[in-house]
């Protein structure tokens, strides 16, 4: 634990809002300062665009980002002349597939060689994602603004002005897990938000958590969807309604399964609406009225390898020159609405989620999208299905009835329904689902290679 942490945890509630909010202060003069109207303004005249709009800015994007690669990035300058590439020779999206896939592997090797000799750096980003393989890169300061502007468009466009109450429910740590007293946030007044503790929800703490939200009467709930979607259960359970209406529910950084989606909806009375980025900021995609994800046109270029390849997800930066990715595998599946070239997408039905979010028959065969064995099953509070044998799944089921039997065996029949009888199942009823260091949780995993 660091000093900061160690002051942050022996400081009264009070001293520790001043904190959240200086710190908040900070963020806010990071995030929305500058060129950041310029990257706003942007965002809300892509939205508008036409398609034959959006592919002439990539293209003039496209063409100005590989000349920059050419010039600049010692990786690029080696892989344009080791394949006779020039940046005349990029006119269209379409010209993408000239090169190769960069997958991460690759950039973790070697980081050094993608950064350029002219970028200039305004932050470092850390990631490591659930594949566990961290990673820094450089990041400009227009990319990060721009992709701080687009949560705002996002929220805009489905009634949540910026600067309007929201309570985040995400994977901060606003006090120890031992603590167990209220209250169970902490405010930052420079956003207007009230951050929620993920990790202390439970049926003893939920009427303080429920006080806390119709005091804070928020607009916008913010965050994972289990953690939403887990709040929304206990006011099922007690037979209770929020004291509030929100705009909007607003998810991101997890897979939002549609039984997760019905249960938040029903429980706050507002609709949900979902939206993808990377921690490598190369693309970002928010969902819209009809479900749909609408990928932003101006942070990058999104490509869906077309079976058998899973549909994986590949994006090339359009504005980080700081340190170019061009047609990087994020790690995540998709499901295309059409194709604008061979590869090239603008829109998607859903993100599936990262590569392994499957189970893998005996066959071979990969199943993802697993959410439909839980579809329709009310008395569900929370479910993961663990494949731990290569012929057997073990799925893990947190419910709201004493007698669960009914709802155990609909989920065995969806699943067989769903994978056939290749597989065997057992299920275990558990009274909580682990959460990831992060706080993050995955509705499937495989703990057998």
């Amino acid at each position: 634990m660091s000093a900061k942490e160690l002051v942050y945890n022996a400081s009264p509630v009070w001293l520790q809002n001043l904190l959240v909010t200086a710190y908040g202060q900070h963020l806010y003069r990071k995030r929305y300062s500058g060129i950041y109207k310029d990257a706003l303004r942007l965002a809300r005249e892509s939205r508008d665009w036409t398609p034959d709009q959006t592919l002439a800015h990539q293209a003039e994007r496209l063409h100005e980002m590989v000349k920059h690669c050419r010039e600049t990035v010692p990786y690029y300058q080696r892989l344009f002349a080791s394949h006779g590439l020039h940046e005349n020779d990029f006119t269209s999206v379409e010209d993408l597939t000239k090169l190769p896939i960069l997958t991460k592997a690759t950039l973790k090797a070697q980081p050094e060689s993608f950064r350029s000799s002219k970028g200039e750096r305004f932050m470092l980003q850390h990631t490591s994602g659930s594949t566990g393989s961290p990673l820094e890169l450089d990041v400009n300061e227009y990319t990060y603004k721009l992709a701080m502007a687009l949560v705002v468009e996002h929220e805009e466009v489905h009634g949540v002005p910026f600067g309007a109450p929201r309570a985040t429910f995400a994977g901060r740590m606003v006090q120890p897990p031992s603590r167990l007293r209220p209250p169970y946030s902490r405010i930052n007044r420079a956003e207007n938000q009230r951050l929620f503790s993920s990790y202390h929800l439970n049926s003893t703490t939920f009427p303080d958590y429920a006080r806390e939200l119709d005091r804070f009467r928020p607009a916008e709930l913010i965050g994972y969807p289990s953690a939403i979607a887990d709040l929304a259960n206990y006011y099922l359970m007690t037979n209770t309604r929020p004291g509030f209406t929100p705009a909007a529910i607003i998810t991101n950084s997890e897979t939002l399964p549609d039984w997760q989606r019905d249960k938040i909806e029903s429980v706050f009375g507002c609709p949900v609406f979902d939206y993808y980025g990377t921690a490598e900021y190369v693309l970002f995609a928010g969902q819209e009225a009809d479900k749909r994800y609408r990928l932003n046109p101006v942070i990058g270029i999104a490509e869906v390898l077309p079976e058998p390849t899973d549909h994986r997800l590949l994006a090339t930066t359009l504005t980080n020159d700081a340190m170019p990715l061009l047609r990087y595998e994020v790690g995540d599946t998709a499901e295309p609405l059409e194709y604008l070239t061979s590869t090239v997408v603008q829109s998607l039905a859903r993100v599936n989620g990262r590569v392994d979010d499957y189970i893998e028959l005996p066959d071979g065969r990969r199943v993802g999208r697993l959410d439909h064995v839980f579809k329709g099953i009310s008395e569900l509070a929370e479910a993961q299905i663990v494949q731990d044998a290569t012929d057997h799944c073990s799925i893990y089921i947190v419910t709201n009835d004493a007698d669960s039997k009914v709802a155990e065996a609909r989920i065995k029949e969806n699943f067989h329904q769903r994978v056939g009888e290749e597989l065997s199942v057992s299920i275990e009823r558990v009274s909580r689902i682990p959460r990831g260091k992060n706080g993050k949780f995955k509705n499937v995993l495989r703990t057998f290679r």
